[in-house]
């Protein structure tokens, strides 16, 4: 039996390595496009995505190993599916966390208390929106983006099938 809220973490992290194995054979020149409207670079937008994954982890005291650090320079796809990966799986452990557990977050300046629950809603939320971006990216270069709708997970982990 699995957990429902595994779950999202689950699709969240297949959602993740699709998208980043669909990204592998781009030239480096693809790979630092942009485009109005979304975070950055399809590279700077996957450093985003598991650096936040990772924190959000951290946060809820799960962390991933390894982590991206600032100020290194693209590690390769091989190191951001690791990175994916190592959050996604911290992710997945969190929910199984009192929901309403509180925790502090915030700078030095603005602090604020949260429920455990709140972050993970973010982190799923947060991955979506930026993967959307890089969808939005391929797609302006004329590159069909993958499907990672939740029927696409469910076709590809053997979760759905065709009657």
């Amino acid at each position: 039996m699995t957990n429902l809220a595994a779950d999202f973490f689950r699709q969240n992290e297949w959602a993740n390595q699709t998208i980043i194995d669909a990204c592998r054979g781009l030239t480096d020149e693809q790979l630092d496009t942009d485009a109005v409207g979304t975070y950055g670079t399809i590279r700077n937008t996957f450093r985003h995505i598991v650096s936040s994954e990772a924190g959000y982890a951290t946060r809820l005291g799960h962390e991933p190993s390894p982590r991206f650090t600032d100020g290194v320079p693209w590690p390769g796809f091989d190191a951001i599916s690791e990175m994916a990966a190592a959050a996604g799986e911290s992710l997945i452990a969190a929910v199984d966390d009192p929901a309403e557990r509180i925790l502090e977050v915030g700078g030095q300046r603005d602090r604020y208390t949260v429920e455990a629950t709140v972050i993970l809603a973010q982190a799923f939320n947060h991955s979506t929106e930026h993967r959307s971006q890089i969808s939005t990216i391929l797609t302006t270069l004329g590159i069909e983006p993958p499907d990672l709708s939740g029927w696409d997970w469910g076709l590809a982990v053997g979760r759905m099938h065709k009657l």
